[in-house]
């Protein structure tokens, strides 16, 4: 088994490109002219700090090739991009993380195109509904998020609707782009102790509604939530150096994101790719 080990050097992410994309992702670079799994999605994907991400986990335990498109802090807007659907196409399944939707540009709010976190500008019909807020020093979605909420409950509300609307609408044209198998896992953490309240679980602002609304255009959704047996195998598969704690404990845990690539396998098993849960936990050693 792996566990945290502070003080321990960063990991290296093998950063690598692949044609069409400008952003830099996860590696080892996968080969593009074999079969392979597409993962389409956002920080868990990515799995910072985690010495295996989901990607790897599946595929080590199914033997096809698995290309990690997760962003850090990627939103449905960037994973819905032109280039990500053609490379996700040219695979023979794709896995989408449900990814919060606050990253993604809206009526009151535009987000930057790849870095999905980092606000841009605010909307006319912002300045119109909140003409008394100062945004000079929010440079963040979740920041623009909570001040919206402690300095004007009384109109949060129709933001949040705004954002879930924006989110089915987006992650729907996604998936009706995909061609081939698709498997949503919606990964959802413990809430964030000390996190403004509502502002506490991710996938930020997406709720149960919203996942249905768009569950009948992938072929299986996966739940995986963050028990108290998963939570208290606190960092194991990660590596965090001492200087990061904090950033670290924002993020989902190893434990967590395991459990989220060991839930596909049934899945990805039923659809034809690979062998099952009970297959690799019988004594393949993967499941550290």
């Amino acid at each position: 088994m792996t566990y945290v080990r502070h003080g321990a050097p960063a990991l290296n992410y093998s950063a690598c490109h692949y044609p069409g994309l400008e952003m830099a992702f996860r590696g080892p670079k996968r080969s593009l002219s074999d079969p392979y799994i597409t993962f389409l999605g956002g920080t868990a994907f990515y799995g910072r700090y985690v010495t295996q991400a989901i990607p790897d986990r599946v595929e080590a335990a199914i033997g096809l090739g698995c290309v990690n498109l997760g962003l850090m802090n990627g939103g449905v807007g960037v994973m819905g991009a032109e280039a990500m659907l053609s490379l996700a196409n040219g695979g023979v399944a794709t896995v989408v993380e449900v990814v919060g939707a606050h990253n993604l540009s809206n009526q009151f709010y535009r987000v930057h195109p790849r870095r999905n976190d980092r606000l841009v500008a605010p909307t006319r019909l912002f300045r119109q509904v909140f003409p008394e807020l100062d945004l000079c020093d929010v440079h963040f979605t979740r920041h623009l998020l909570a001040m919206m909420k402690r300095d004007a409950p009384n109109r949060y509300d129709t933001v949040v609707e705004e954002l879930r609307s924006a989110w089915v609408e987006h992650m729907a044209r996604l998936l009706e782009g995909l061609k081939g198998p698709a498997v949503l896992l919606w990964i959802v953490p413990a809430p964030v102790p000390g996190a403004e309240p509502g502002l506490d679980q991710d996938p930020l602002l997406v709720d149960r509604a919203s996942v249905q609304a768009v569950s009948g255009l992938v072929d299986r959704v996966v739940e995986v939530r963050e028990t108290p047996a998963i939570l208290a195998q606190g960092h194991l598969g990660m590596q965090v150096p001492e200087t990061d704690n904090q950033i670290a404990s924002a993020l989902p845990r190893g434990a967590l994101l395991r459990e989220g690539a060991m839930a596909l396998l049934d899945p990805l098993q039923e659809l034809g790719f690979g062998r099952g849960r009970a297959f690799v936990e019988a004594g393949s050693g993967l499941t550290a």
